[in-house]
């Protein structure tokens, strides 16, 4: 089964290869899907790769993105990982940590970017990805 490809935003196709190959995993009864990528070296202390979830759902003959997000370490003197960036492709909105709330459109170039870096973290494997489903 695939996942529709995002129409209002040209994500790269690596992305949803990607994220196919882990849907592979998921038995045939399952409707929704939550993929949480750990990189287990990331700390407040020392930084590393930003921890991301994505969550699908099943629509029909398909898997439909509901949203994608990126979280970091924020706040002293004792930080808290927090989402830093939340992209809502359901809803066509984007809430960035430094800019707030907006339509994805007018961030598209920054969607792109955060979905072009976490396709090369996951090449280079600095994941540990957990399925969960419901």
């Amino acid at each position: 089964m695939n996942i529709a490809r995002e129409t209002a935003l040209g994500l790269p196709e690596h992305f949803y290869e990607l994220l196919e190959q882990q849907l592979a995993t998921v038995a045939p009864h399952n409707n929704i899907v939550t993929l949480n990528y750990r990189d287990p070296d990331y700390s407040a202390e020392d930084g590393g790769y930003h921890p991301v979830e994505i969550n699908l759902f099943r629509q029909g003959d398909s898997w439909q993105l509901n949203y994608m997000t990126d979280f970091a370490y924020c706040g002293g003197p004792f930080p808290e990982l927090e989402k830093e960036m939340d992209v809502l492709f359901q809803e066509k909105l984007v809430y960035n940590s430094f800019f707030g709330r907006c339509y994805l459109r007018d961030a598209d170039s920054l969607v792109r970017l955060l979905v072009e870096n976490f396709c090369s973290y996951v090449e280079m494997e600095v994941y540990q990805v957990q399925v969960t489903t419901d």
